[in-house]
């Protein structure tokens, strides 16, 4: 099975005639009817049916004519994006933990971007979906945090999936809540004084690995708890129900979340923060520059 046969059938399947399709190819007729029975043979199937009207397709042609097409558009995008003379597009694609550093990195390099294409993208997701991201190719780096003790637990999960743990900083476990919250005021926080408040968590799912948050607040003393997916909801959820998450501590700039606190939780565990790719994996140039961004803009000024 060669392209040019893929082609020819598709143009075939278009033109419905082979004299047609012949003609908007500059081809021999006998060589575009030639490459359509090769197809056929190939298959084992009848892809068209003739008549002295034309060629109609048969429920297997048009099986064929749909993974022909797929195969081609794949083909004309990958010419357009790397084909001779093509300028390169910038691309980067983070994969985040909620309340991690990060985003006011990934802010100031589309700031600074210069280039006439690109494709960027930053998800916050759950930590096994960033670990996921990464993974199968989704991400270019992803950004975790984890209590110490699970260090080895996590190590040992990253090496399995082929991935590698790129340490940034330590730091103290923090509680996010809403500065009207009755505990906002306090320079620390003790875990036993949150009992009576919702926990808002990202990780309280069935196939999430409960060591990933369990060593930061553990579960049994917690008595209420509202799951989310993004950070916005959690924080339109503290605002209203004195609700509280657990991060790194690292805050946004961004002035939308500026009513929310982070404050150290007392005796809390250490995080160790950093991000993790695929160990065979090279990273483009500008996930370079936004690790740079990120070690000065974030690192620095969130935790020293």
């Amino acid at each position: 099975m060669t392209l040019q046969q893929m082609r020819y059938f598709v143009a075939v399947a278009a033109a419905g005639s082979i004299s047609e399709a012949a003609k908007e190819l500059y081809a021999a007729q006998s060589g575009v009817s030639e490459a359509v029975s090769a197809v056929e043979k190939y298959y084992g199937v009848k892809a068209f049916v003739r008549t002295s009207r034309g060629v109609t397709l048969t429920s297997e042609g048009k099986e064929l004519l749909i993974e022909f097409k797929g195969i081609l558009n794949r083909l004309y995008y990958l010419d357009e994006k790397y084909g001779p003379h093509k300028k390169q597009e910038a691309s980067l694609s983070i994969a985040a933990q909620h309340h991690i550093c990060g985003l006011d990195s990934f802010m100031a390099l589309l700031d600074e971007m210069k280039a006439e294409e690109y494709h960027m993208s930053f998800h916050e997701c759950r930590t096994s979906e960033v670990m996921e991201q990464v993974e199968k190719g989704l991400a270019d780096l992803g950004l975790i945090f984890f209590a110490e003790p699970s260090k080895s637990q996590m190590v040992q999960e990253l090496r399995s999936k082929g991935m590698i743990f790129n340490h940034m900083a330590y730091q103290r476990a923090h509680v996010y809540l809403w500065e009207g919250h009755p505990l906002a005021s306090q320079k620390e926080i003790c875990l036993e004084s949150l009992v009576d408040y919702p926990f808002i968590t990202y990780d309280r799912v069935v196939n999430a690995n409960p060591a990933y948050t369990e060593l930061v607040v553990p579960y049994y003393m917690i008595h209420k708890t509202i799951s989310v997916s993004d950070r916005a909801a959690a924080y339109s959820i503290m605002r209203c129900s004195q609700g509280f998450a657990v991060g790194s501590g690292c805050r946004s700039l961004d002035p939308a979340y500026k009513d929310i606190r982070a404050i150290p939780i007392e005796n809390g565990v250490s995080l160790e923060i950093g991000w993790i790719l695929r160990s065979s994996y090279v990273l483009p140039e500008a996930a370079e520059r936004f690790i740079g961004m990120m070690e000065e803009l974030e690192i620095r000024q969130n935790i020293i």
